[in-house]
């Protein structure tokens, strides 16, 4: 991190304990001057302006004995931090699923993308063709792979999850509390991503889903993988990946499906034309999960526009394997799905049938899919309501009276009754009559099931 960063995050690490340092007097005037170097240092419109304008800040606090001891001692712990990623060494015994490290748990989440590699100092060397060995990041681990298409290739991530996580909480950075810098203690952070070759990357699967006493529990060997949907940047879909596998305490292997989503708002028909274009690729990587995951089962979470990835890859699945043997998938669930209604109506019995079970999670609150029908003419298969989609073989879930924040579509990851809901389901594969809080509506001789209404 350069010197105006880590003098800005240290500033964001100290600022809230201000009030008990300066008396009110003091306090507003050197509140006040601090505001005015930071646009000072957001402003500058060079490097040695920064570092001059870093320095000038800096100095705000060094010369105040009250707050001079703890801006220094942030500035150095966020230079320990620095050093490099997660360190194995410091990380203490390995405990099933993830390591401890620095108040967070560790978790290693396997992937699989098609999108090109970044140009950003998180590039993982030779990631688009490590055939052979290992190849691992330096720097941000963001910037690994863009939103412009690729070859499909394989890795490892590391992702800590804080010890005082909240279920149904990505804890990150935010701006408007002054926190610019993820830390391991407080907020889901993407660690080291590492390239593999095809066969490493099928060996490490093999590996967790091999015999051991630490695989021996119900559901150990099996595989949770994630296909994240629309406006999603490589980073967060690993860091919602982790954060899903950990609030399920899922003991198998967790893998991220990753396609070349822009990340941006904006760019809404390139991550469709992309969410088509990903669909060969990622029936060839269901073929390698499920070759290597050996007698577990295979579980897939799809949001939003990947929904449209699985339903057209399951619907289709190509050239199948010859003699290799083939875990069998378990629980495919659709969440929030932006897809034509009609088209998953029509898809849907050639997919039911290749999983143990299919559930759709919709809600008539969700304002992106809204968005997402006025630009398409037609309803999608994640709304509910009169027209609500309900189909053979598939549980339809009503999410609409429970709370699913401003807007109404990330709920699979961020309301904790979904997330309780999800885990009676993938973790025991209960039906939705032997879950708790879904309650059964009948229309036109048809069943699905809804949460209750909270009562005021």
């Amino acid at each position: 991190m350069d010197e105006p960063s880590s003098t800005v995050c240290a500033v964001a690490g100290v600022w809230s304990d201000i009030p008990g340092l300066l008396c009110p007097e003091e306090r507003a005037s050197f509140e006040s001057a601090v505001v005015i170097a930071l646009r000072a240092v957001e402003g500058a419109e060079s490097a040695e302006a920064g570092r001059r304008a870093a320095a000038g800040l800096a100095s705000l606090f060094t010369r105040r004995p009250e707050v001079a001891d703890r801006f220094l001692a942030e500035l150095a712990e966020l230079a320990a931090e620095d050093e490099g990623g997660f360190s194995d060494d410091e990380a203490g015994p390995v405990v099933p699923g993830g390591v401890p490290y620095l108040r967070s748990l560790i978790l290693t989440v396997l992937y699989a993308t098609d999108r090109a590699a970044g140009r950003g100092a998180g590039t993982p060397r030779n990631a688009g063709s490590a055939q052979t060995g290992v190849s691992t990041t330096g720097g941000r681990p963001g910037s690994a792979f863009g939103g412009r298409r690729g070859p499909l290739v394989f890795g490892a991530a590391r992702v800590g999850v804080p010890d005082d996580h909240r279920m149904g909480v990505l804890e990150k950075p935010a701006r408007w509390s002054l926190r610019f810098r993820a830390r391991p203690a407080r907020d889901v952070l993407v660690g080291d991503v590492t390239a593999l070759s095809r066969e490493a990357f099928v060996e490490r699967a093999r590996t967790w889903a091999g015999t051991g006493a630490e695989r021996e529990a119900a559901g150990a060997k099996d595989v949770l993988v994630f296909v994240h949907g629309y406006h999603v940047g490589f980073e967060d879909a690993l860091t919602r990946t982790a954060q899903i596998v950990y609030d399920l305490q899922f003991p198998g292997l967790a893998v991220l499906y990753s396609w070349p989503s822009r990340g941006s708002v904006l760019s809404y028909t390139h991550d469709e034309n992309n969410a088509r274009w990903t669909v060969p690729h990622f029936r060839e990587f269901l073929r390698v999960v499920r070759a290597a995951a050996g007698t577990g089962q295979v579980h897939i979470v799809a949001h939003s526009m990947g929904c449209r990835v699985v339903a057209d890859a399951l619907a289709d699945p190509g050239h199948e394997p010859g003699p290799a043997p083939e875990a069998p998938l378990g629980q495919v669930v659709f969440a929030a799905p932006d897809i034509d209604a009609e088209v998953f109506r029509d898809l849907a019995p050639a997919f039911v049938p290749r999983a143990r079970g299919c559930t759709l999670y919709a809600s008539s609150n969700d304002k992106a899919l809204a968005l997402s029908r006025r630009l398409a003419g037609y309803p999608r298969a994640g709304q509910s309501g009169s027209g609500m989609l309900l189909v053979d073989g598939v549980d339809t879930v009503d999410a609409s009276d429970l709370d699913t924040g401003l807007s109404g579509h990330s709920y699979i990851g961020d309301n904790s009754s979904i997330l309780s809901d999800l885990y009676a389901l993938v973790r025991h594969g209960h039906p939705p009559a032997e879950r708790f809080g879904l309650n059964a509506v009948t229309r036109a001789g048809s069943v699905y099931w809804r949460f209750p209404a909270r009562r005021g």
